[in-house]
């Protein structure tokens, strides 16, 4: 049958609605933190009786954070966590759970990742480092997946199970490092230190990493890998899918670049790294954590919106009636919701043992606050993936601008915490900023119903 001729033609997306929405997206965050700083220099002002104190904070607070010696990778190092363990709050969020255990989960793949660590010694990192990983990304998950059994079985709050969870994790990760996995040889309450092939890289050491053929051969499975991910992308929305005709056609596409990344990879970048390489200083934190913790915000962001899985999550934490209505299994997907979770969250605590810890081991009564922390930052992000990049970031670099603001303005670096929880109040409360500057944001405009469009007659 022919097309009709007055078949409706499709709706375009201009260039100016798209930046109106994401304007529209912005506005309550960026005002809610501007509004949390002021009025923390508010405070500032009002218990030191100085305005030249505000400024010396706040002078502090942005040096400490960017401009010291190293100031900005620490700041980076502060965010990593935060990345995995934010991503690990908005998952259970967007999953309709409040997952307020990742801080536990987070010292369960920490014991876990320091336990493994130790616990091989001759393994390549190739395998080693993986490994380690993955052990700690399993052992959050089982963690979390307990509450979440209990959740989709008994109807037990995961709120409660998951604060008794956490102090559960804290006393067995203490009885642990001061009992059956002490170090003997150390006078410090810790676990042995990690074999070096378990150590996750600072990036200064990349270079000497790549001189052994079994770390480049690690490192081009893994750029290869992206590299394939990365071609299929790029052809399915570029010219390139109207310009490469056939499947095949496709494929050598597709196979030849991840070919060429990892010979590449493997033969030019380890000369091409001791020659050349930004990163050359060797007190220097930042590690490749980074890296996973950006591929983690694109990993949820394509498992929440692009998979089958992400949609059954989205929809029972929207509506769970009307998704066990339409034949999603409820108990599966909280079960994997909180799951996934605690993986993010094990990720993280491994991570920060084996990346940032000096001894390359876990210590006895450590605790981060990364994980309560990382609550207020999915709230702040709306639990967007790549809004809690930027959210991390702030944090981090609040985190680790604090002590050079306390010592130079003789302000207490708690300050932060207090800024950090008004800007939480005001993106949770947005009628607050609204009656504040006078207009309503992230809302469109409401049209009158009473309104009759060309064509339509009002009834």
């Amino acid at each position: 049958m022919a097309e009709s001729n007055n078949a409706l033609p499709e709706p375009k997306i201009s260039t100016e609605s798209i930046y109106l929405r994401l304007l529209r997206t912005l506005s309550a965050p960026l005002l809610a933190i501007l509004t949390a700083f002021i009025l923390g220099a508010l405070v500032i002002w009002l218990t030191s009786g100085s305005l030249l104190t505000v400024f010396q904070a706040y002078q502090g607070l942005i040096n400490g954070a960017f401009f010291t010696q190293r100031g900005l990778s620490e700041s980076l190092v502060a965010t990593i966590p935060y990345i995995f363990l934010s991503l690990a709050v908005a998952v259970g969020f967007k999953s309709g759970l409040f997952n307020i255990g990742v801080e536990g989960q987070f010292d369960i793949g920490a014991i876990v990742g320091a336990f493994v660590g130790q616990a091989f010694h001759g393994l390549p990192a190739i395998i080693h480092l993986p490994l380690t990983l993955a052990c700690a990304a399993l052992g959050g998950a089982i963690w979390a997946g307990i509450p979440g059994y209990l959740k989709a079985r008994t109807g037990a709050h995961e709120v409660i199970t998951t604060i008794m969870m956490n102090y559960i994790s804290f006393r067995l990760t203490e009885y642990l490092v001061s009992g059956p996995i002490k170090d003997p040889n150390s006078s410090a309450v810790q676990t042995p230190a990690s074999a070096e092939s378990a150590w996750v890289w600072s990036l200064s050491s990349i270079p000497q990493r790549l001189q052994d053929p079994l770390n480049a051969l690690g490192v081009a499975i893994f750029l290869a890998t992206l590299a394939y991910f990365f071609a299929r992308w790029i052809i399915g929305r570029t010219s390139l899918n109207e310009r490469l005709k056939t499947p095949a056609q496709k494929r050598m596409a597709i196979f030849g670049f991840t070919a060429i990344v990892a010979l590449f990879t493997f033969f030019v970048l380890p000369p091409l790294s001791k020659a050349f390489w930004p990163f050359n200083d060797p007190y220097d934190r930042l590690h490749i954590g980074l890296i996973f913790a950006l591929l983690a915000s694109i990993l949820v962001w394509w498992l929440l919106w692009k998979t089958t899985l992400g949609f059954e999550l989205r929809m029972v934490g929207a509506n769970p009636n009307a998704a066990r209505y339409s034949g999603i299994n409820i108990t599966r997907n909280v079960v994997i919701a909180m799951a996934i979770s605690g993986a993010f969250a094990g990720f993280a605590g491994a991570i920060e043992v084996l990346g940032v810890s000096s001894c390359h081991c876990q210590q006895v009564f450590y605790v981060s606050g990364y994980g309560f922390d990382a609550i207020a930052i999915a709230l702040l992000a709306k639990n967007n993936p790549f809004g809690i990049l930027a959210a991390s970031f702030l944090f981090g670099a609040m985190r680790n601008g604090s002590d050079l603001m306390e010592l130079n303005s003789g302000v207490s670096k708690y300050i932060v915490s207090l800024i950090q929880a008004l800007a939480l109040l005001f993106v949770s409360a947005p009628a607050i900023i609204n009656s504040i500057y006078g207009f309503r944001l992230g809302k469109k405009k409401t049209e009158d119903p009473t309104h009759t469009h060309p064509g339509e007659v009002k009834s």
